[in-house]
């Protein structure tokens, strides 16, 4: 038989080659045991002696066994004998015996390559972002492994994958046929626009992972109908819909930590807080025992909403206190959602109200905090008597009216029980509260301090809330409600400038206090050069993470989500000025104690009052209604001012702004302004002033001080009197000044 092809001389070779190896093994055998019994040497040394021979003449005739072979192909033993095993490599085994396998050496640079460009191949289509491995989509197209494999030998996925063979076996048994591995490319299988929410939630900042996955749970998402039952979701219309929804959601979901008293009461209850309610909202007026409620109402929505909180709140206390409950369990924020098994709020009637229910509110409530109960409490009581009496009056029955009469004595007796008036609550009990008027230099150091809080979540937020309320006197209860139109803007939507680098706030009156606080009509309320940086910043932060799909210049500008836009704070808690207070080390103990957010809008009026500018004297008689005018107060003019004395003008109101407030919110750079404005003498604060700049500030003060004073006629005083005293102190005033420039 001719041998004319490869296979054949390869197979003629083996045989030769075997057949010569096996030969020369057995004649090694016969001399070795020879030796070793003439000699007596150890059968174990025979034996290894034996075994290195062998693999001499192994790899002298090529052939290896299956673990030589894969070190020498510098591939893992068990990857090895699993491609071995493969096509075209088994041809290259080699049988010996019953139950071993050798290998012929000219398989190693053949298996090593293939090895190589295979294993190059997986993890450039593994690390790839443009590919995604089988056993990936399986879930995203909601199948199992072998459900996806059987499609993909069927040939349905053969426009979107690559196939890269397997280098060792499956660790899974039900693929151990599975041959291949298969790599789909993404934006052939997602048509660029569809994508799983795990990936989307990546691409936003606007949620979360977690609350994406459980919109969808909830059916919230919408869904092509060719990927029903696939986890793939049109990317882009996602993306749209989130602020609308997140909006949506926000408000079908309850506040588990702001458990609703209102909800704890009983129906009938619930009713006369309604009744009343709405009467307030429609301008009812309730006129009782010489009290009259105002017809208006500032801040109407928020204002009935506080009513409503306090009314049941009060009530959910007296019905503990009847039931016999101690634990204050709708004030623990711990508890707050457990309400306790002996609670029933059927045993108490509204109208039967007594003193012993009063005495359960004293000793779970401050006085102070009863002084604001009993402000709650009358007028809603004097609406329910009044109602009351008119229908015993208009009743036939006697009875009717004895039963008023005894209801009315025992809401009466209930509510002269509280502190009336502040000057009623002992001194002991209300404990007054120390206020701070900061220097320019303490503000600028509590914003860097706030800067530099690691336990805040957004620290240029609230340091954007102190500077404004330093500056432009936005109060704390108003700032939730401040929203950036409320600015002047321009076209891309930042804080506006003049030429003078002011911006403008237009503070409208229903977000003000009372509702009747709002920015001048004409001057409106200037913002000064540092305070428009301190918002343009954090604008652009707010604007970066708000995300596309929101426009600029719209929304609350300190909204507790920035994806939200239109989500108001209900209320801003400064636990970050409560962090700060041991770190308030140049105020006194007692101030730093009672340290809180308003003291910026203190220190706003105390800054204008007490900066005596140098400048251009006549501006400290503006002083006072430029700091009403900024701080949105009415006017403090006395009647002559206020009916024959022009308002001061646009140009002054800026100009006393200027020299008080519009300094920079930089030390370094607060030191050189001082100075330049007459305000500071020296640059180093260790060098003391000289005793007579010391002595010429003091009594520059003093007279202030006494013109603020008579700033209104006294009325121990008559009108020449006070006349002559204001003239005589403005005299000496101008006298210091004059000596002072002459002295310079």
């Amino acid at each position: 038989m001719t041998l004319n092809s490869t296979p054949h001389i390869l197979l003629h070779t083996l045989i030769t080659n075997h057949f010569n190896y096996c030969f020369s093994f057995c004649c090694i055998m016969c001399v070795l045991c020879l030796c070793m019994f003439l000699v007596g040497k150890d059968h174990n040394d025979y034996y290894t002696l034996v075994l290195e021979r062998r693999e001499q003449i192994m790899i002298k005739q090529q052939v290896l066994t299956r673990r030589q072979a894969a070190f020498r192909s510098e591939i893992f033993p068990n990857q090895f004998n699993y491609l071995i095993q493969q096509e075209p490599f088994s041809s290259y085994l080699i049988k010996d015996g019953e139950h071993e396998w050798l290998v012929n050496s000219e398989v190693i640079p053949i298996i090593k390559d293939y090895y190589t460009t295979h294993n190059h191949s997986f993890h450039y289509y593994n690390a790839h972002p443009d590919y995604l491995i089988a056993y990936q989509v399986a879930p995203i197209l909601n199948k199992t492994n072998m459900e996806l494999l059987s499609e993909i030998q069927k040939g349905t996925w053969d426009d979107m994958i690559v196939k890269v063979p397997r280098l060792a076996p499956p660790k899974v048994s039900y693929i151990a046929a599975e041959k291949f591995h298969y790599f789909f490319l993404k934006s052939e299988l997602f048509k660029n626009q569809y994508n799983t929410i795990e990936q989307i939630a990546l691409k936003t900042t606007l949620i979360s992972r977690t609350r994406l996955q459980e919109y969808r749970n909830l059916g919230l998402l919408p869904q092509p109908d060719h990927l029903k039952g696939t986890n793939l979701y049109n990317e882009k219309e996602i993306l749209e819909i989130l602020p609308k929804l997140k909006m949506e959601f926000k408000k079908q979901t309850p506040d588990s930590k702001n458990h609703n008293a209102f909800d704890l009461l009983s129906s009938e209850q619930q009713q006369l807080i309604t009744k009343y309610l709405k009467y307030r909202e429609n301008s009812g007026v309730t006129e009782y025992e010489g009290y009259r409620s105002s017809p208006s109402i500032a801040n109407k929505k928020k204002t009935l909403e506080t009513m409503k909180s306090k009314l049941s709140s009060t009530f959910i206390l007296i019905i503990s206190g009847r039931c016999g409950i101690e634990e204050d369990f709708h004030k623990n924020p711990l508890n707050r959602n457990k309400v306790p098994a002996a609670f029933n709020p059927e045993v108490f009637d509204v109208l039967n109200i007594s003193k012993d229910d009063y005495a359960f509110l004293a000793s779970n409530r401050a006085p102070m905090t009863l002084h604001q109960i009993y402000h709650k409490l009358r007028p809603f009581y004097y609406f329910l008597l009044e109602n009351f009496e008119e229908e015993a009056i208009e009743s036939d029955d006697l009875k009717d009216f004895r039963d008023f009469r005894r209801i009315a004595l025992r809401v009466k007796k209930f509510l002269q029980q509280f502190p009336h008036t502040i000057n009623e609550i002992n001194q002991s009990d209300y404990e007054q509260k120390t206020k701070s008027f900061l220097t320019r230099e303490q503000m600028i150091l509590i914003k860097q301090y706030i800067l530099e809080d690691v336990r805040t979540i957004d620290p240029i937020k609230n340091a954007t809330m102190w500077q404004v309320s330093c500056t432009i006197g936005v109060r704390p209860e108003e700032l939730p409600q401040l929203k950036i139109n409320h600015f002047k803007l321009n076209a891309e939507g930042f804080i506006d400038q003049d030429e003078n680098g002011w911006g403008n706030l237009m503070l409208p009156a229903p977000i003000s206090k009372k509702g009747n606080s709002p920015s001048h009509r004409d001057f409106h309320t200037p913002v000064p050069k540092s305070t428009v940086n301190q918002l343009n910043q954090y604008l652009t932060r707010l604007y970066k993470r708000q995300g596309e799909n929101n426009p600029r210049g719209q929304g609350y500008l300190f909204r507790p989500d920035y994806t939200l836009p239109n989500l108001q704070t209900k209320r801003i808690r400064f636990r970050f000025i409560e962090r700060l207070r041991k770190r308030l080390d140049f105020l006194e103990e007692n101030q730093r104690k009672d340290f809180i957010f308003k003291a910026s809008r203190h220190s706003l009026n105390n800054t204008i009052m007490r900066t005596f500018i140098t400048e251009d004297h006549s501006l400290n008689e503006a002083k006072r209604t430029a700091s009403d005018h900024q701080l949105r107060h009415k006017p403090t003019k006395t009647v002559g001012e206020e009916y024959y004395l022009d308002d001061i003008t646009k140009e002054q109101y800026y100009q006393v702004l200027d020299a008080t407030i519009n300094f920079p919110w930089d030390l370094e750079k607060l030191v050189l302004w001082e100075i330049e404005k007459g305000y500071r003498i020296s640059v180093n604060p260790i060098q003391k002033e000289p005793e007579e700049n010391v002595e010429f500030q003091q009594q520059l003060r003093r007279i202030e001080e006494q013109l603020d004073v008579i700033v209104e006629k006294p009325k121990h005083m008559t009108e020449l009197q006070w006349t002559k005293q204001r003239h005589m102190l403005l005299e000496q005033k101008n006298m210091i000044l004059s000596q002072k420039r002459g002295g310079g």
